[in-house]
């Protein structure tokens, strides 16, 4: 199957979808399926390796698409709330640091969120305990470069005006990173990841589990810890998301998708 051909037939399925499954989806964040439709479309044009995973294992593909709308996030790379991640032939939903922080706000309970880097020179001193305490003084004058990292934080502030925070050190960022089952080589990359976005999304992720979330929050952080240890979402046959923990053959044919293939056979 050419590009043009592969194109064609991956919108003629997204747009079916949009009529029978994403308005369900979508309903409850006020997102036209239309758009979300046409971001996805777009995605998919300029990224080879999702347009493999369509051909190859679809219903991966699909359950991510699915569980982007579920949550309301935008699909857009450009935008990172959500990432189309192509892994072993097939597509893990990675939710972005920005997506998080989106679904944190977005809860109701926090007003403010902010994630900072403590390098060597800065003043900083925290305590925990019945009345945890955190300050923080950043030395501009100081090397900050990516080896100089000593800590990242995390700090969300209630609707209450009570803070909650989360510190951790490099190596426990990297532990974390290193659970996973996709190594990413974007952790305290300078290079490709200058601004440690990779490194951050670990500790407010971590933070966030210490917070007051709605439904949607809660299920991106829990569906997020499964899929980056090694698990992955799937469709029924009522193309219902589900969630499978332990690492084993993944189906192939997603339920809309899998029809439209057989219409082909039978006209061919």
């Amino acid at each position: 199957m050419g590009i043009t051909e592969l194109i064609k037939s991956f919108t003629t399925t997204i747009e079916l979808y949009e009529r029978e499954n994403l308005p369900k989806l979508l309903e409850a964040h006020n997102m036209s399926p239309a758009k979300f439709t046409q971001i996805v479309i777009t995605e998919v044009k300029k990224n080879i390796k999702m347009q493999e995973a369509f051909l190859k294992n679809p219903q991966s593909l699909f359950a991510s698409i699915f569980h982007c709308a579920e949550l309301g996030l935008n699909p857009s790379e450009h935008i990172g709330h959500f990432y189309f991640i192509p892994f072993k032939g097939g597509i893990k939903p990675i939710l972005g640091y920005k997506g998080l922080v989106a679904l944190i706000l977005r809860g109701g309970n926090i007003k403010k969120i902010s994630c900072e880097i403590v390098y060597e020179g800065d003043e900083f001193e925290y305590e925990l305990g019945l009345e945890p305490k955190l300050s923080h003084i950043p030395n501009f004058d100081s090397d900050r470069s990516v080896d100089k990292i000593r800590w990242i934080y995390s700090v969300a502030k209630t609707i209450d005006d009570e803070y909650i925070f989360k510190v951790m050190t490099k190596k426990e960022i990297l532990d974390i990173a290193k659970m996973g089952d996709m190594r990413n080589s974007l952790y305290f990359n300078e290079k490709k990841d200058p601004q440690t976005w990779m490194a951050k999304k670990v500790v407010i992720k971590q933070l966030s589990k210490l917070l007051p979330k709605d439904y949607y929050g809660q299920r991106a952080v829990a569906m997020d810890d499964v899929v980056e240890g090694g698990g992955y979402i799937t469709t029924n046959d009522l193309n219902e998301i589900e969630l499978v923990e332990e690492k084993s053959e993944r189906p192939k044919k997603a339920g809309i998708y899998s029809t439209l293939l057989r219409q082909e056979n039978l006209n061919s």
